[in-house]
């Protein structure tokens, strides 16, 4: 999991924000459905900054982050029940790749996909591979469904074969905010939480990962509860850092909300090569900066190679579109309790 030699701590954390958003003009970003009213007033300085460029390296320069990975998941610009327009799909896209490559050394891309529209989402991908995308952004649930349906195998078996990272990002189911909304904020997350875990169980127990043995996924710390009960209902879990190389099943997880205790669970279950730095930028009112990044690091109880592995090692190796090589084979092992 580390490296031989530790790299020199004197040196500053190089921090990679592998969660971050960034939306075309004219394209607005959308506070999620059921917000509380204190998010609602703080998305309209969200809406303002995701789409500003020039105030975003800014802002990056003030904060110490060294690169951010943009993405505008679909129901960040769709309103709720609806699904996301080709054409914005494509103004989004098309956007975001001018973007980088004018600031390759600032910004990497995930392109926004469809994963719901079948084998129209295949479409984007290719489409995305051509535009020089190494990464695709996806959300985690459409209108009940999660991503385990068979509509959205198209999307993530191209990712797979092309071998894209696919970040699964949050919703905001609409019962679920609302029941949830009495707890603030806080209800808003556990809502999103509930939703991104679910469809990350969805895709551990129905055998997806088998079938798409080369698909990396990534997974935002909201999804904590999905990984516990994932490692607690199945002790012999191949999401494990210790599973067999050829066995393993590539999840990976954000450090969203740096809390140094979710960080060791994550790196404890996961393996620090399989965490990413992520804030969810521009959205918590507290940006991460490269010093509450490194604390966050230190106080988890991780060694300094550790601390660069999820600061900017493992996105540099998600951005970098695996080979058929890379993938564990396909093993023929029969359908585990618990699948369907």
């Amino acid at each position: 999991m580390s490296p031989a030699s530790d790299p020199v701590e004197a040196e500053p954390l190089p921090v990679v924000d592998f969660h971050s958003h960034h939306v075309a003009p004219g394209v607005p970003a959308l506070a999620p459905v059921n917000a509380t009213d204190e998010l609602r007033r703080a998305w309209r300085r969200v809406a303002r900054e995701v789409g500003d460029v020039e105030a975003t390296l800014v802002g990056m320069d003030r904060l110490g982050i060294t690169r951010r990975v943009l993405s505008a998941p679909p129901s960040m610009v769709t309103p709720d029940g609806t699904s996301i327009a080709p054409d914005v799909v494509t103004a989004l896209n098309d956007h975001l790749a001018e973007v980088v490559t004018a600031h390759p050394d600032r910004f990497a891309g995930l392109a926004t996909v469809d994963a719901y529209a079948g084998e129209g989402a295949a479409d984007t991908v290719a489409a995305a591979v051509a535009a020089g995308f190494t990464g695709i952004v996806v959300d985690c649930a459409h209108q009940g469904v999660y991503l385990d349906a068979p509509r959205c195998r198209p999307a993530l078996a191209a990712a797979a074969e092309a071998g894209l990272a696919v970040f699964v990002h949050p919703v905001s189911p609409a019962a679920l905010s609302a029941d949830l909304g009495a707890l603030g904020r806080a209800g808003t997350s556990l809502a999103r939480g509930t939703a991104v875990s679910a469809s990350l169980l969805a895709l551990l127990t129905t055998g997806a990962l088998d079938d798409l043995p080369g698909l990396r996924l990534v997974f935002p710390m909201l999804s904590a509860a999905g990984l516990h009960l994932a490692a607690a209902s199945d002790p012999d879990t191949r999401i494990r850092a210790d599973a067999p190389p050829h066995e393993r099943w590539h999840v990976y997880v954000d450090t969203m909300g740096f809390a140094p205790p979710a960080i060791r669970f994550a790196v404890d279950l996961l393996g620090a090569d399989h965490v990413v730095a992520g804030s969810d930028w521009p959205v918590p009112d507290r940006p991460a900066d490269r010093r509450r990044v490194t604390d966050a690091l230190t106080r988890a109880g991780l060694t300094p190679a550790d601390r660069h592995q999820i600061a900017h090692r493992t996105a540099t190796t998600l951005l970098t579109p695996a080979t058929p090589h890379d993938a564990p084979a396909a093993h023929g092992e029969p359908d585990r309790p618990g699948r369907r």
